[in-house]
């Protein structure tokens, strides 16, 4: 009897050592239209704008989306996940936020912007005034 709890014991552990691996995979944050390029393949831009100009940064984790709020306003987001920066335009000004530690979700913040959303629903404030709202 003992020794078939200390194997069974034994076969748990191996198990669940054997299926901690670690899962690396890479989901646009926002929208359906990202553009992502990996670090082992710098090949998935699809747009001649999208990241063009090459730098040393052009094989980091790159996600590009943009929003629109109930009244067409557009916003449009370079998420940059290795320096874990976030790049936004908004009407006409560029706004560079560092990344934050959400419990779920995304949250960026610079002393004045702050973007915080989960999923489709997307927020951007101006100095705790909600100047920006996703369409669901």
């Amino acid at each position: 009897m003992t020794k078939n709890i200390l194997a069974a014991s034994f076969a748990a552990v191996l198990t669940l050592t054997a299926c901690k691996k670690e899962n690396k995979t890479t989901e646009p944050a926002l929208g359906s239209d990202s553009i992502v390029s990996s670090p082992t393949d710098s090949t998935n831009q699809t747009t001649s704008d999208s990241l063009a100009n090459k730098t040393p940064e052009s094989n980091s984790e790159i996600i590009k989306t943009t929003l629109s709020d109930k009244d067409g306003k557009k916003l449009d987001v370079t998420f940059n996940n290795t320096k874990n920066t976030a790049t936004l335009v908004f009407n006409g000004e560029t706004i560079e936020l560092e990344g934050q530690k959400p419990a779920s979700g995304i949250w960026y913040k610079n002393d004045h912007y702050e973007l915080r959303g989960k999923g489709n629903e997307n927020e951007l404030h101006k100095d705790g005034k909600l100047i920006f709202k996703s369409e669901k």
